[in-house]
């Protein structure tokens, strides 16, 4: 499994940051993101398929995934960390904090889908249905209009031009079978199990993870977080990594002060 790790803050008390990207993506998706977090030893890995890991056959199931992340963390013999996943990223996360809590410390969770309603499945269904008969080179330079404001689209071309290449550069096959687990998952039936400290963020303006998903995952999930930051869509650490960072660093600095701290629910639009 192919993976970036940054060393600073290793040899401090903090626990390690797990960074699980989203669906057609890979670890470079963080290189806005990671010089805006506080020192700490971060991991982000590359899914089966993306990136640079190989591909096993498809199909997948969410738990390949959680699996994979899993033995990941005892090839780096980490027994705990904070998860912060994006999209996909986020269910893994959260499957991660119910099948196995003894290795997650804290969970980040942006952009989780959650609770779809039946028209939302439905765009999901099709646009599974439109990737399964094109590679992700044709689909990709129209799906940046889904993860990005028309602000930052217009202001952004080079930044644009990564992700889209990022995703365009993946095998067709594992990419369609990876959103396959993206569609075919809701997680709102098993969230309330979690039990560990959990910060919850998404774009005011995103319509495939939107604030109402974000919120019903803040009524299910005890003593959680809930920020919705204002005038971004899907893509939030690359849109605005600034302020997600200092919503991000503020929460986990709670968490590390503590042994198992008790977080307050809360709402934030900022």
């Amino acid at each position: 499994m192919s993976y970036l790790e940054l060393q600073a803050g290793r040899d401090s008390d903090r626990a390690p940051l797990l960074l699980l990207h989203g669906v057609g993506s890979s670890s470079k998706t963080w290189r806005r993101l990671i010089p805006c977090l506080d020192a700490r030893r971060v991991i982000a890995p590359d899914y089966r398929g993306h990136g640079g890991s190989a591909a096993p056959e498809p199909p997948y199931v969410i738990d390949d995934f959680v699996d994979d992340a899993l033995r990941l963390m005892d090839d780096l013999d980490i027994t705990q960390a904070h998860v912060l996943g994006f999209s996909i990223g986020a269910l893994f996360a959260e499957r991660m904090a119910i099948t196995a809590p003894e290795r997650v410390r804290s969970l980040v969770l942006l952009n989780s889908i959650a609770n779809r309603t039946a028209e939302e499945r439905a765009r999901a269904t099709a646009r599974l249905a439109h990737l399964s008969q094109h590679p992700p080179s044709e689909t990709a330079p129209a799906s940046a209009e889904r993860w990005f404001t028309p602000a930052f689209l217009a202001a952004n071309p080079d930044v644009i031009a990564e992700e889209i290449e990022i995703t365009a550069t993946i095998a067709h096959a594992p990419y369609a079978a990876s959103y396959a687990v993206l569609v075919e998952n809701d997680p709102i039936d098993e969230v309330a199990a979690i039990t560990c400290p959990t910060l919850i963020v998404t774009g005011a303006d995103d319509v495939g993870s939107t604030p109402a998903m974000s919120e019903a995952l803040h009524r299910n999930i005890a003593s959680s977080r809930l920020v919705i930051l204002p005038d971004v869509k899907h893509y939030i650490h690359i849109e605005c990594p600034d302020r997600l960072a200092s919503e991000v660093n503020a929460f986990l600095e709670d968490v590390d002060s503590t042994d198992r701290p008790a977080i307050a629910p809360s709402r934030t639009s900022i």
